[in-house]
């Protein structure tokens, strides 16, 4: 076929090339086969700690509330950290706080802040949606988490792709390539259909989903965090139990080659490997997620060591509100609890003597911004118990831009 990236100038680049597509077959309908035993402890073992987290989540009262948002910037970060697009945890609670200042000269946040928020606001919304996956589904979770990325062309923003797509140094040598354009939409139509199955064991449907989605490849760019955005929809969907989601991407962080290598894996008929690779994936996310249950919930009891306070007052509901949201100016506790400058004030110099918050390096516009560090460490902490190998980053481009290994 003709090459997309022929340059008559350059004696390396061939005017023709062969290239390999890997089209996934239909699973809207699929039975899914017999797994092997070793694939089936696995499941075993992620359902396990799935349930432990859960219960564990069940016991903080008063704090339950927060996991949610907790565990998912969590898992955001993590999965931001895939593709190797990172932020301080400091700024990014400044940046998720929405402190509405609209002061024309504030600075904007680094793009990979920017970046990092989105995937944190987007991943919220898909757990708590509670909306079933639709090609609109899809196309709102890609808009919120690409329209701050410059590098984006607004044409390819919720809309599947209108080009070819790789993964590799070049496309002719590429490691792999997702099925021609022209088959997304009827692909990811089946996707759909399969997202909506309800006779698949919930780990099992996430994984091969996940795995669907990233093979089909649909979009130019944001694939893998959009597809782990899957994932929280597929593997929490259970509203009966308490909010409490699993931080999958984590466990992937953990074994980034096992991931690739699981997806090849997929993408070559070998379902056992991938589920295996995803279900252990499952298994260490739930297990960072309790330790940091475990943390959130012990700051909660410090908190209420440090400040004595009745139940419902406004300092009380402060405390609360920064185990979610660890980032606060004085103008949003005045708004947010209808008191006074002098009052707002106070609060803030109170928590600052008990060691609760401290003024940041960061400002929300011309408003100072002060942070609950204790909470920013936990996320930080659990990041660093997971001990990962470094990701090949070799890039190859598509038609409109770089695709990172593993998706991005």
């Amino acid at each position: 076929m003709e090459n997309e990236l022929w340059r008559s100038w350059d004696d390396e680049s061939p005017r023709t090339i062969t290239v390999s597509r890997t089209v996934p077959p239909h699973i809207g309908n699929l039975a899914i086969p017999a797994l092997e035993p070793a694939t089936g402890e696995a499941l075993v073992e992620a359902t396990r700690a799935v349930s432990d987290l859960r219960d564990r989540a069940a016991e903080t009262t008063g704090v339950l509330g927060h996991l949610s948002a907790v565990l998912i910037r969590a898992d955001a970060v993590a999965s931001s950290q895939i593709e190797h697009i990172t932020t301080s945890s400091e700024s990014l609670a400044v940046a998720l706080a929405d402190l509405g200042d609209d002061d024309p000269d504030r600075n904007p946040y680094p793009v990979a802040t920017e970046l990092v928020a989105a995937n944190v606001t987007a991943a919220l919304s898909a757990q708590r949606g509670g909306e079933d996956p639709t090609e609109d589904w899809f196309h709102r979770r890609h808009r919120s988490l690409l329209s701050v990325d410059p590098e984006m062309e607004k044409r390819h923003l919720g809309a599947w792709r209108d080009c070819a797509v790789w993964v590799g140094q070049n496309r002719q040598s590429a490691e792999f390539e997702g099925p021609p354009w022209e088959k997304v939409p009827a692909l990811m139509a089946d996707l759909v259909r399969f997202a909506a199955r309800s006779d698949v064991h919930p780990v099992v449907h996430a994984a091969i989903a996940h795995a669907q989605f990233e093979t089909i490849h649909p979009y130019v760019d944001g694939n893998g965090r959009v597809g782990r955005l899957l994932i929280h929809r597929l593997l929490d969907a259970q509203p009966a139990a308490p909010t409490a989601p699993v931080p999958v991407a984590h466990g992937l962080l953990h074994n980034p080659d096992g991931y690739v290598s699981g997806l090849t894996a997929y993408r070559q008929g070998d379902l056992d490997q991938w589920i295996t690779v995803f279900a252990e994936a499952v298994t260490d996310g739930a297990h960072a997620a309790v330790r940091l249950v475990d943390r959130i919930d012990g700051i909660a009891a410090d908190y209420r060591q440090r400040v004595r306070t009745r139940q419902g007052s406004s300092v009380s509901q402060i405390l609360d509100r920064l185990l979610g949201t660890p980032a606060i100016t004085a103008g949003e506790i005045q708004a947010a609890y209808k008191l006074t400058p002098a009052r707002a004030s106070q609060i803030l110099h109170q928590l600052a003597d008990a060691g609760i918050v401290r003024l940041s390096e960061h400002r929300a516009g011309r408003s100072r911004v002060w942070v609950a560090h204790d909470v920013i460490d936990a996320i930080d902490t659990i990041n660093a118990t997971i001990p990962r190998r470094l990701i090949d980053t070799r890039n190859g481009p598509s038609a409109s831009g770089p695709m990172p290994s593993p998706p991005a």
